[in-house]
């Protein structure tokens, strides 16, 4: 399959769906990650755009930019076709996306923006963040035994480990205590959360 991971940030994928990820990666199927923005508000972009490209590079993943503005990214047409040109040209069979409900601006309008550009796509599903808000998942990977290349994957964002806004809190421990709450909920010690927008699920039942 051709996966599509979008994000706002660098380090957005990694937090919401990076597990989910990395067992597609090893599996096979081709990993793209589209980062809208080089986080520059979160740090420095030189620095951020290397973190994001060593992370890539340990999925095996190719790495698009959207060339946004961090904090600065609103719903416009720009936007959506920005995301359309990516989709028209790696035709994904599925896709991933932060959930629309976040505190972060950037966040809500990449959100929306995806809805709209992977209209067509059969399989959409929003991922969650720190930032996240009434977020319901119905979905889940279990990510028990890869939730060390998961933590793998958040490391290359050294610069970010411990910008949390929680003191003495780091992005580990949290991406940790995430993934063992969506756990508990689907019966696994570590899992991913996500919310469908679309799920075909032949491909499960037509896989051999």
């Amino acid at each position: 399959m051709k996966i599509l991971g979008i994000g706002a940030h660098p380090d957005d994928l990694e937090f919401g769906c990076g597990g989910t990820l990395h067992k597609l990666a090893a599996k096979g199927h081709k990993v793209h990650m589209l980062v809208m923005t080089h986080g520059s508000v979160g740090g420095d972009p030189r620095v951020r755009v290397a973190e994001q490209e060593r992370s890539a590079a340990m999925l095996g993943a190719k790495l698009y930019w959207g060339g946004f503005e961090d904090t600065g990214v609103t719903l416009t047409r720009e936007l959506i076709r920005t995301v359309e040109q990516r989709v028209d040209e790696i035709e994904p069979d599925l896709v991933f996306v932060n959930h629309a409900a976040d505190t972060h601006q950037d966040h809500r309008s990449v959100a929306k923006a995806v809805e709209t550009a992977a209209r067509y796509a059969k399989n959409l599903l929003f991922y969650e963040v720190p930032t996240t808000m009434d977020f319901n998942p119905g979905v889940f990977v279990d990510i028990g035994a890869v939730i060390n290349s998961k933590v793998a994957l958040l490391k290359c964002h050294r610069s970010q480990v411990y910008k949390t806004r929680v003191k003495n809190l780091s992005i580990i421990e949290s991406a940790k205590a995430a993934a063992m709450f969506r756990g508990y909920q689907d019966r696994v010690k570590y899992a991913e959360g996500f919310v469908p927008r679309r799920l075909l699920l032949d491909q499960l039942i037509d896989r051999k």
